[in-house]
């Protein structure tokens, strides 16, 4: 608890300090080409998840949508639209941005652009580089940007977004491309056994986060209690578009954690300790 708490502290510093240094008294924006939604064909059922805001704009029912909590870490939320009788919209142009504001200064945070998954539903991948602070602004803002004929309406809806209990996103010193924030992907418990593994990583560069490629992560998973590793694992890879996919492998259940190095030409090039606990069931 008391590494967690120190993790916190460092991640809370570390943003005020960039903040102050670039002047980001403005929203720091994405890299993400928002005006060019991506589609896909496998729907998504709202039914199970948090509906985290509704709201009802010129004819539209625009409702926004998580599978859980939200803390700090890489998080999908999903951006319902539908007319005024319930049938879905799908033709609509629509972009969002994401906001932490912080009362007397904002900024931004990693996010990319919609994927249309159908059914009028939109789905929007971010990361939340730290959670909401108490008496200090409104926080994390959803801004929903509905594009009309001679004007853009935007519509706000407030993010709850909690300290997470197990970190998930950490930021990094390296020797190539200064602050880096490495999102694990993977979940706070699984099944023993193999599994894929994903990273986002991504850079903050004056007003803008890069999503960065290029590089290797290597992984180890090691259980303290037993003091062993496991066998079988691969090295995340680049996808693309900030993206890294490898193969973790958990040989029995207890407590394990996933040490992690950021390499390029197979020399580490990350400076700070990158440990994602896990709990193996």
């Amino acid at each position: 608890m008391k590494r967690i708490i120190n993790t916190t502290i460092l991640y809370i510093l570390f943003v005020l300090v960039q903040i102050s240094f670039y002047g980001c008294n403005n929203m720091t924006k994405s890299t993400a080409t928002q005006s060019e939604n991506k589609h896909a064909s496998n729907s998504i059922d709202l039914s199970n998840m948090i509906m985290l805001g509704d709201t009802t704009f010129a004819g539209y029912q625009v409702s926004l949508w998580t599978p859980d909590s939200l803390t700090n870490k890489f998080e999908s939320l999903y951006l319902r639209l539908e007319d005024g009788k319930g049938n879905p919209i799908n033709d609509q142009e629509v972009n969002y941005e994401i906001t932490m504001d912080m009362g007397m200064m904002s900024h931004g945070g990693p996010y990319d652009a919609l994927v249309n998954k159908g059914n009028g539903i939109f789905q929007a991948d971010m990361v939340f580089i730290m959670a909401n602070m108490k008496d200090m602004g409104r926080g994390w803002l959803f801004k929903t940007l509905l594009k009309g004929k001679d004007k853009t309406d935007t519509l706000t809806f407030a993010l709850p977004v909690q300290q997470a209990t197990i970190p998930r996103t950490i930021a990094t010193g390296t020797t190539t491309d200064d602050r880096v924030f490495v999102s694990c992907l993977i979940p706070n418990e699984v099944e023993s056994g193999k599994h894929n593994i994903e990273f986002a990583l991504h850079k903050m560069d004056k007003e803008t986060f890069t999503n960065l490629d290029g590089y290797t992560i290597a992984v180890e998973p090691f259980m303290p209690a037993m003091k062993h590793g496991s066998p079988e694992n691969k090295d995340a890879e680049s996808k693309g578009n900030g993206r890294y996919s490898g193969l973790v492998n958990f040989t029995m259940s207890g407590d394990w954690v996933i040490k992690v190095k950021l390499l390029k030409n197979g020399e580490t090039v990350s400076q700070d300790s990158l440990v994602y606990p896990i709990k193996i069931k």
